[in-house]
């Protein structure tokens, strides 16, 4: 009896935090399901909702500018963002790591101003980056022109030859200090016995990092990787803030061409298909890449 009376109380406990979970989570990912099969506009009322089918899904499939932003969304706003992170974050953990820096007393000073665009609110840093970038005000192009680097100011985000590289540049700015504070802490997990044992085999700065960092932080690197590649695959407020998707489409990404069907075209049902599309495509995603990374671990 006891150990009913005790089960039951368990049940009585979870019970609020499943509810929450149900009516925040579960719900609304059936319901955007059902959407998905449906043409509907956020004027009509759910009961209004016309079946389509698979039209939605096959309108993903043959829509050129849906392909436009999957290509871009993988490439750009993937692929190179998380490769620069990581570069970039590797090195500037270990620089933060590096015993000149404790020496001159600058490691606190240092790991703080790392973290500072991670504290401004992206709405703000990319409103900054604008700002910087702007053609005819921004900090940027008065310098280039101050300094004779360029005749006239270059609108960054206005023209397809910068508009990507100003993106890139305005997500690793805001997103990089993620990465360099989970690789340090990686970095600060390393037992230092291992770098005096590969010292007493001779191993240089480079060998003892190939042979004794990078295998010890590839558990944390993995990830990284894969936190990265999901926050910014799914990401819209860098594009849309910065650019709207211009110059015309150019920089439209998958979560903005869903924005745009839904909210702009107003056609929820198109834009709930893009949604799990993307989700799905994730979800292949995260699952291959952690099956490949433990082969190789297992190894």
């Amino acid at each position: 009896m006891a150990t009913r009376s005790a089960s039951r109380q368990g049940y009585a406990l979870v019970t609020p935090a499943l509810l929450v979970i149900a009516v925040l989570f579960v719900f609304p990912s059936v319901y955007n399901v059902v959407l998905a099969f449906q043409k509907l506009t956020p004027y009509d009322s759910p009961g209004d909702a016309e079946w389509t089918g698979w039209d939605n899904f096959k309108a993903i499939f043959t829509d050129p500018e849906i392909g436009s932003a999957a290509l871009n969304t993988v490439f750009w706003l993937t692929a190179v963002t998380v490769v620069i992170r990581l570069v970039l974050g590797l090195g500037l953990a270990l620089l933060l790591q590096s015993p000149v820096l404790e020496r001159w007393r600058l490691r606190g000073t240092a790991r703080t101003l790392v973290l500072v665009p991670w504290m401004v609110p992206p709405v703000v840093a990319v409103a900054c980056w604008k700002w910087i970038f702007d053609a005819n005000t921004g900090v940027l192009n008065q310098f280039l022109v101050a300094t004779h680097l360029l005749p006239a100011g270059v609108p960054f985000l206005a023209q397809t030859s910068t508009v990507w590289w100003s993106v890139v540049a305005i997500i690793v700015w805001r997103e990089l200090p993620f990465v360099v504070v989970v690789l340090m802490a990686g970095l600060q997990s390393i037992p230092k016995e291992q770098y005096e044992a590969a010292s007493l085999d001779s191993a240089g700065r480079w060998q003892s990092f190939r042979h004794v960092t990078l295998p010890s932080l590839r558990p944390v690197m993995i990830v990284v990787v894969l936190m990265t590649v999901i926050q910014t695959f799914n990401n819209f407020v860098y594009v849309w803030l910065s650019t709207g998707g211009g110059p015309g489409t150019y920089t439209q990404v998958l979560a903005t061409q869903l924005y745009s069907a839904a909210f702009v075209s107003n056609d929820l049902g198109q834009g709930a298909a893009i949604g799990i599309v993307m989700t799905a495509v994730m979800a292949i995603f995260a699952l291959a890449y952690l099956r490949a990374t433990a082969d190789r671990e297992g190894r």
